[in-house]
């Protein structure tokens, strides 16, 4: 009887820390990109095409900015490259292109009043074949402070992608493989970045499935 208390103890303890792992998944949402545009130029004779930012946020040149959302709290967040922008190349794939950062560093900023999250942005890969392309990389976290300093910390290196919505413009595989260095631009329609797990929450489910297999491998031996 008290090995059923158990496996019922230690079920129950799971089932309860699920919805706080499940909570500590929380994403920022990015939105609309209301200042700025990305810009995707070909570099003629190449297979490749420069992405850079049109447009300004405050002193900060080539940049965009728009609305972000952390469950029901909004703010404004910034992106900004600095140094040499990336380069987009063919693949394998005829929808899918490499993105090489060049060695210029995009910048990411977000903040809520006096809460902020910032980092730098390593894209890798970018999906066309639409009028919608994304683009996929990394964040990796410089600073989270107040509520995002619960999700973040310095250090953390987490998903992020962004979608481009580049209306009746060409697609920016055409200007990739055109080599007569024609050019496409949209605005960021949509994306995320997902937070970094627990380490609080990941042990705690830990010790919840070694509990309930210690009491499962004892009445099996029975």
């Amino acid at each position: 009887m008290r090995h059923f208390v158990r496996f019922f103890l230690a079920l129950a303890s799971l089932l309860f820390l699920l919805p706080v792992a499940a909570a500590a998944q929380s994403q920022v949402i990015i939105g609309l990109g209301t200042g700025g545009t990305v810009e995707f130029t070909n570099v003629v004779g190449t297979e490749t095409a420069t992405m850079s930012f049109l447009g300004s946020c405050g002193a900060t040149a080539n940049c965009i900015s728009g609305e972000a959302y952390i469950g029901a709290e909004a703010g404004k967040y910034d992106m900004w490259i600095t140094g040499n922008n990336p380069l987009i190349t063919t693949t394998a794939s005829p929808d899918v292109f490499a993105v090489n950062m060049n060695g210029g560093t995009m910048n990411f900023s977000f903040s809520i009043g006096s809460d902020s999250l910032a980092g730098t942005i390593q894209l890798t890969t970018l999906k066309d074949g639409t009028a919608n392309p994304q683009v996929i990389g990394t964040l990796t976290v410089s600073s989270a402070t107040g509520l995002f300093a619960a999700l973040w910390k310095a250090g953390n290196v987490v998903p992020l992608d962004m979608t481009i919505y580049l209306g009746n413009n060409p697609f920016v595989g055409g200007v990739v493989t055109s080599g007569n260095g024609s050019s496409t631009s949209g605005v960021i329609s949509s994306g995320e970045i997902v937070s970094a797990p627990e380490p609080t929450s990941i042990a705690l489910i830990g010790s919840g499935l070694l509990a309930i297999g210690t009491v499962l491998k004892r009445r099996l031996r029975r």
